[in-house]
């Protein structure tokens, strides 16, 4: 085993143009990086509409290796088999457990077992969900002994949600992240118990827009606050992503670097 575990992130995948984008360039990068394990959140990969099984199994090929959704991921009801029958495919987990797929999976990396959680906030984003703690609570009880270390996936809008959600899992889960708002944050960090954060990693997809989508159309919905059809951005993609160094001997994270391709 390595003495050190890289673990690569990437940002809220937002097109299926972002989805060929990682399929062109992940491996590379995982090489480049070292990265060992690599988590994806793909739940806008069909825009706007959640994520179909054809792109998530493209995905899981080019080198993800868990796939994390959010707000949209239930949207795509052609998937929910997919998402039930497949490990690697999650939905935030205070989604209920009558919901299809799973909001947690356990999963290998380089000998190690890679608890992986997918979780949603409630302030500013709908669906309203429960609340994320007792569910993240049930599931590191739960699996007690199962794995070595852990990662969360807090698909939130609220910056201060995310940060309570980090300071109360500091210690317990290994990485924690931010998703859904597209832009990635410049407070990548260790916390003081060792767990590794960054409150949004950002998103992949094409650039040139307004968090993915044409900025022409965004703006005349601001404008006009009337209704009209969402259009992806046409500029050239980009993939935002962050990656967490962690020390196997002692479970803390020792480096978190933040970058994009």
């Amino acid at each position: 085993m390595k003495a050190n575990l890289k673990i690569l992130i990437i940002g809220d995948v937002t097109s299926p143009r972002g989805v060929e984008h990682l399929k062109s360039n992940l491996w590379r990068v995982r090489r480049e990086c070292g990265a060992d394990f690599c988590v994806v959140n793909g739940e806008n990969a069909s825009f706007v509409t959640g994520i179909s099984a054809e792109l998530a199994e493209i995905l899981l090929r080019a080198g993800a290796d868990a796939i994390t959704g959010g707000n949209h991921t239930m949207q795509n009801r052609a998937a929910y088999t997919f998402m039930d029958d497949t490990r690697e495919m999650l939905r935030p987990i205070n989604f209920g457990d009558s919901a299809a797929g799973r909001g947690y999976t356990i999963l290998d990396a380089n000998g190690y077992r890679i608890l992986v959680i997918n979780a949603m906030g409630c302030v500013h984003i709908e669906p309203t969900l429960d609340s994320p703690y007792p569910h993240i609570d049930r599931a590191l009880e739960r699996e007690a002994g199962n794995y070595d270390f852990s990662v969360l996936d807090f698909h939130a809008e609220a910056t201060g949600e995310k940060l309570a959600i980090a300071h109360a899992y500091d210690g317990k889960i290994s990485v924690i992240f931010g998703t859904h708002t597209h832009v990635q944050t410049a407070d990548e960090q260790i916390l003081p118990l060792g767990t590794g954060y960054i409150t949004d990693v950002g998103m992949c997809g094409e650039s040139g827009g307004i968090l993915g989508m044409d900025k022409d159309c965004i703006i005349e919905r601001m404008k006009t606050r009337l209704p009209n059809k969402y259009r992806a951005a046409s500029g050239t993609p980009i993939a935002n992503c962050a990656l967490f160094t962690l020390d196997e001997k002692t479970g803390r994270i020792t480096a978190v670097k933040r970058f994009s391709f």
